[in-house]
């Protein structure tokens, strides 16, 4: 699947851009098959607002840089559920719902060996939804956080712009989309907080390692923050991502997504 060049300049442009039509059919007979499994899977949960798609637009366009350099560029491709685990990192922009599918997903990809990187969408919601969130989070995850705080607000006097201070797997300092959510008191290594609040961390599940984002990263992917390209970049290469651009050939990047609710059991998501 070649990219266009209206796709390719709105990716660098820092448009939005919601990548090409997918087939929503039931799950079928996958396109992946294991020799072609991808080295990373967007995960879009069809968050709607501006925030949802400019996350997703973020990662997917950073996500595509780096295969910009192979011949044909980044492909995105469809597959079902069973193949999502056996990407090296999993990401998922701007989650709020977290369908069942979607859990077991994660829970997948966690026990075999990868990497999940979940930015939560929950700064802006309601009380209903933050709700469900958080119990998702709590009784799938084991990932504990408090109510959403707005950072504007405390600045607007001093005019300083709040960032998320980085130190995990490398220092960066990305500027914060003015609300975010804290992390409980929990196992785990914070790696990420702003005006003394924890707002990411990282944690050994499984096999795999579970890497949470209070602090929206993707409007800051799309808006072009060097920072915030640099650290997804870095902690793709040690998440087993290999996002070294000098390796770009062979890179895929596959966005599926899902609307099943089926029910799920605690602990295992299944």
């Amino acid at each position: 699947m070649s990219i266009t060049r209206r796709r390719f300049l709105g990716c660098a442009a820092g448009a939005v851009t919601m990548g090409l039509p997918f087939d929503l059919r039931r799950f079928g007979r996958s396109s992946l098959s294991p020799e072609t499994s991808p080295r990373w899977v967007l995960l879009d949960l069809k968050e709607h607002g501006c925030l949802g798609e400019e996350s997703v637009s973020g990662f997917e366009c950073a996500l595509d840089s780096l295969g910009a350099g192979g011949a044909g560029g980044a492909r995105l491709m469809r597959a079902e559920a069973r193949w999502v685990s056996r990407c090296a990192v999993l990401v998922i922009p701007a989650a709020l719902e977290i369908p069942p599918p979607a859990v077991r997903a994660i829970v997948s990809c966690l026990q075999a060996g990868a990497s999940v990187i979940l930015e939560s969408g929950a700064g802006f919601a309601d009380g209903r939804d933050f709700r469900g969130h958080r119990d998702v989070l709590r009784d799938y995850l084991q990932v504990r956080i408090g109510a959403p705080v707005p950072l504007w607000s405390a600045h607007i006097g001093s005019q300083r712009i709040p960032y998320v201070d980085y130190t995990w797997p490398s220092p960066a300092k990305v500027r914060d989309f003015s609300r975010v959510v804290p992390l409980g008191r929990q196992s785990g290594e914070v790696i990420a907080r702003v005006d003394g609040l924890p707002v990411a961390l990282k944690r050994q599940t499984g096999r795999g390692r579970l890497i949470f984002l209070g602090s929206p990263l993707g409007p800051a992917l799309w808006a072009g923050d060097v920072e915030a390209r640099r650290w997804l970049f870095d902690c793709l290469g040690e998440s087993g991502g290999c996002a070294d651009p000098r390796s770009r050939d062979d890179d895929i990047v596959h966005r599926t997504l899902y609307e099943s609710r089926s029910p799920l059991s605690p602990l295992t998501g299944r």
